[in-house]
């Protein structure tokens, strides 16, 4: 959910700023971003009466003055990792996901195919039991598991669905990220049900979806199970594309997907969406979402967009609760490296449904 914008003002802040006087630029870049907050920031009448020059930093400033709850999700990231994710579908790491069970254990939830442990047949349903020796918790996971530096080694014992221990080290890398986990099709009762798992949504995401679209159309598949449980969202014309593909509209129709609300000071930048006719478009009476609380953002903006149009059946837990958008503002100076990545507007849908901050 990403546009950029620029924080202009930082044209003249550099023009008369010594390079030398590092103290006062971070200052006026916290000053900017405050004001950018209060300007931009869906919840800004909440934000706290503070002097931005207190925070050592933008990361530190918006963590602090963000309103949460509901907001656990404004955040400073910078320019080289927002493209990488977002454009490249690359990320430093080991290429998995993990969640803890009920009882303490460390279940790995996916596995990327550019991933080491998928190399190594290490796949969804494994346990980790330890990391360099030690047993992760949800307190020391993050710390265990390492810095986001490229060569940085850890040494895992895993233990296999079927008691099978073994002991691997891996290094982390660029991992590429392949967004459909994986896909199926099931004959049941004379019908053909298409089954896929999708973990995000990024610029090759749409590739993706489009491939396997077209293949669940030429195999006559007329019901569909979407598995959105590790899915935490990403570009929202990633959720459209995939609400277009399960909603077949006419290339003339203005069909809404989703309704932009602003703060009261930029209702003029409100705007509406609409699902967009899809050559592999299948026609189905329903759709199944299998969801857990780590289904979140764009893919319940999803969800909540179809509910108007056809049946939409939910499986599992509640989702993550965010009905909200971010856009990515950045500064004109390039050695500025920081995006500031604030909630901007909530999103309705062709009923005016929307707010589903508790899932």
């Amino acid at each position: 959910m990403t546009r950029f914008k620029l924080l202009t003002l930082l044209i003249v802040l550099i023009a008369f700023t010594s390079c030398n006087d590092e103290a006062e630029l971070k200052v006026d870049v916290n000053k900017e971003v405050y004001n950018l907050m209060k300007d931009w920031y869906y919840w800004y009448e909440k934000l706290p009466a503070i002097d931005p020059n207190s925070y050592a930093d933008p990361v530190a400033l918006v963590k602090a003055i963000r309103f949460d709850p509901p907001d656990r999700w404004s955040y400073v990231t910078t320019k080289q990792e927002h493209k990488a994710y977002y454009e490249q579908a690359a990320y430093i790491g080991f290429g998995f996901g993990a969640a803890f069970t009920d009882d303490g254990k460390l279940i790995i939830t996916f596995v990327f195919k550019s991933s080491p442990l998928y190399a190594n047949g290490i796949g969804r349903g494994w346990e980790i039991v330890s990391i360099d020796g030690q047993t992760p918790t949800p307190d020391n996971y993050n710390s265990l598991i390492g810095v986001t530096e490229i060569g940085v080694t850890k040494t895992f014992i895993f233990k296999s669905p079927s008691g099978q221990t073994v002991q691997h080290t891996f290094s982390k890398a660029e991992i590429e990220m392949n967004t459909v986990l994986m896909d199926s099709i099931y004959t049941f009762n004379g019908k053909k049900v298409g089954y896929f798992v999708l973990q995000g949504f990024v610029e090759k995401t749409a590739q993706e979806l489009e491939a396997l679209f077209q293949e669940f159309k030429s195999e006559g598949v007329n019901e569909l199970i979407c598995d959105l449980r590790y899915n935490g969202g990403g570009l929202v014309s990633g959720s459209q594309l995939l609400g277009s593909l399960l909603y077949k509209v006419n290339d003339s129709d203005s069909t809404i997907f989703g309704n932009y609300v602003h703060n009261n000071k930029h209702t003029d930048d409100d705007t509406t969406i609409y699902f967009k006719y899809n050559n592999s478009s299948i026609v189905i009476p329903q759709v199944v979402f299998i969801t857990t609380s780590s289904t979140a953002s764009a893919s319940e903006l999803v969800i909540n967009a179809l509910k108007p149009y056809m049946d939409v059946i939910l499986v599992g837990s509640k989702t993550h609760g965010k009905p909200v958008g971010m856009y990515s503002f950045e500064f004109t100076d390039p050695s500025i490296d920081w995006l500031i990545v604030p909630v901007c507007f909530s999103i309705r849908n062709a009923n005016n449904q929307g707010d589903y901050f508790d899932g």
